[in-house]
This record gives C-alpha cells, structure tokens and sequence, in this order.
C-alpha cells in the first residue's frame, strides 16, 4: 500500500519519517508543490532525493512513496499524475492540478472503455494505472467523481488541495495511513539501543592489569 503525506506550509516530515515511508513503499517517491500559479511535481525520487528537494520548497507540499501496484514497478507510473487529456507520464512538470492516490481501483479498465467514448481523442496507452486513469476521468468529469472511487485521493491545484477518502492526522500532517510507523518505531528503538551501547562504560583496559 502507498502513502500520501500532506504537509502544511510550516510543516515538514523529519528525514527519519521519510525513510520509513520509504522501507514500507520503496517503488518511487512523488512530491508536488505551488509555484507561478500552477502545480510543479518531480517523481521517481529516492529518499535522499526527495530530502533535497523539501529543503528547496516553501508552501503547502503533497509527498506520495509507491508501492507498485496495478502497472507493476514503473518509475513513470510513480505519483503524481498531472490532471491533463493525456495524463502525461513525465517524471516532472507543470500543470493546473495533479492527482494522487493511496489504494487499488479495481474497475479502471472499464471506466477507460466508457470515457473512450466521451472522448475526441483516442485514451492513452501504456503504461497505465489506476491512478493514471483516474486522471483522465477526473479531466473529463471534475474532481468530485473521486468521491464515488475506492481509496485515499488528493487533488491540488494552485489554490487549494482536496481529500477524498478517509484521512488521519499524524505529526501536524494529513496521513492517507499509518502502516510506516511500526518501522519508523523500529528504526527509532535500533538507534537509542546503539546509542545506549555507546555510552557503556569501557573496562577492557583493565581486564588484565588491575
């Protein structure tokens, strides 16, 4: 299961909390932000990469880690994806809202049959996902369909950024789950039992001279 980290503008997630992001969805990092009045995403980030980029940025930030699902692992099937005719699959970009997603939308395959004929051109091809396809209908019937899909979405656009689906506050955040805390627990628990150790007093030098 992926997870979707909305942060608000003063809130930031600590390095250790995006590791274990990372260890629990390790198929590709996505972060999307407001910038000269539309949306700009970079994706496929690694950890260290994605640390790099949130020291860059001011404002309200949407993160997502991927656990490759529907469409197998794909660095361009990593989130966001832009609300666009073409949902394009770019690993960055700009465009007037994006769309992510935390959970499996099993009928997207049908969903593409029927807008195919709304549609003055043809869908798009692979590689494609759920989510991807969802930005496409989502381009074609508005922001609000999300309400009738399964799972955890986020629309941003330049003005604001919606919630669709059960959402939970963790750490000054929106969460769409918290299935990395346990390792994040973990993580935590491993360095205060080293830095215990560390500070163990040392009687090696007397083992054989007192």
């Amino acid at each position: 299961m992926c997870v979707i980290l909305v942060c608000p503008e003063n809130v930031r997630p600590k390095p250790e909390v995006l590791y274990a992001c990372h260890d629990a969805n390790p198929h590709g990092a996505g972060v999307a932000w407001r910038e000269g009045g539309r949306v700009r995403w970079q994706k496929n980030l690694n950890t260290g990469e994605t640390l790099r980029l949130l020291k860059k940025l001011d404002g309200e930030i949407v993160i997502h880690f991927r656990w490759a699902s529907v469409g197998g692992v794909d660095a361009r099937l990593c989130h966001p994806f832009p609300v666009t005719p073409k949902a394009s699959t770019s690993l960055s970009g700009m465009a007037e809202s994006v769309l992510f997603h935390n959970g499996t939308w099993g009928g997207y395959e049908e969903a593409l049959k029927r807008l195919a004929q709304h549609r003055k051109e043809p869908v798009p091809t692979a590689p494609m996902s759920d989510t991807r396809a969802a930005a496409l209908v989502v381009q074609t019937a508005g922001a609000d369909v999300l309400h009738k899909l399964p799972g955890r979405w986020v629309w941003m656009n330049h003005t604001q950024t919606r919630l669709f689906g059960p959402w939970e506050a963790w750490g000054g955040m929106q969460v769409s789950n918290t299935f990395f805390v346990p390792r994040l627990r973990a993580a935590q628990a491993r360095r205060k039992a080293t830095q215990t150790a560390d500070n163990c007093p040392r009687y090696q030098s007397c083992l054989f001279a007192c």
